[in-house]
């Protein structure tokens, strides 16, 4: 019984402790330094919307008229607005 236990207990040591160490060195190391990644304040991401439906051909039209009134900049709605009604 002394054995297994042994075994048990350097188990659980290296099952947590290499994370932690991991964890350790990875904040000393790397995340202390400032990332050199910039945000460009004029990129607005592709709306794809889906919307799943079945036998359901009044809803929709009310779901299209909702997202015809989203406040997302319309110039950019022409463009990068993608509607993918599935039945």
């Amino acid at each position: 019984m002394e054995a297994l236990t042994l075994v048990a207990v350097a188990l659980a040591l290296l099952h947590l402790g290499f994370p932690l160490a991991y964890y350790a060195y990875l904040r000393a190391r790397w995340l202390g330094r400032p990332w050199s990644v910039r945000r460009d304040p004029s990129y607005r991401p592709r709306v794809t919307v889906i919307i799943p439906t079945y036998n359901e051909a009044e809803p929709i039209e009310s779901k299209l008229d909702d997202l015809a009134r989203q406040d997302y900049p319309r110039e950019l709605l022409r463009w990068n607005l993608k509607v993918l009604a599935a039945s």
